[in-house]
């Protein structure tokens, strides 16, 4: 059971929610870029998070233990900030990624769903498909070199 941040559980005790999703990437090269469900952009710790992006959770998978986890994100490429030539440059490969649950009514009331980097991404036209992986993927990598006697 996950303990809620006091605002978060007392708003949840309301008999009406105004959540949205909101994604926080951050590129290895330090840009930072916002993008929400919701149907205006919000403002959040300093990041503001586009919306009319087409960005939504498709699916998403938990695991017990070490198994790796996570989901994918889909989106339209016409969002701001997102194009078809930095995602074949490279640009998104193992960005880090936030997913939250924010009030849109008081954006400082949030809960931090989940946090992984970007994988695999698919383009098909104007649309892409990005993998998500958590962090008990990055216990899955070599590293170092093994030696033993011949």
């Amino acid at each position: 059971m996950r303990d809620l941040p006091p605002a978060f559980a007392a708003h949840r005790a309301g008999g009406v929610t105004t959540l949205c999703r909101c994604w926080a990437l951050r590129r290895r090269d330090g840009v930072a870029l916002g993008f929400t469900d919701h149907d205006r952009d919000l403002a959040v710790a300093g990041l503001t998070y586009a919306a009319r992006t087409g960005l939504e959770a498709a699916e998403a998978a938990a695991e017990l233990g070490f198994a790796v986890s996570g989901g994918d994100v889909s989106g339209a490429l016409a969002s701001l900030g997102l194009t078809e030539a930095d995602i074949a440059g490279g640009l998104y490969d193992g960005a880090g990624i936030e997913t939250w649950l924010v009030d849109w009514t008081d954006p400082d009331t949030r809960l931090l769903l989940d946090v992984g980097t970007l994988g695999e991404i698919r383009r098909a036209g104007d649309a892409f498909v990005a993998e998500v992986r958590g962090l008990a993927d990055r216990l899955d990598a070599e590293r170092g070199r093994s030696y033993r006697a011949t």
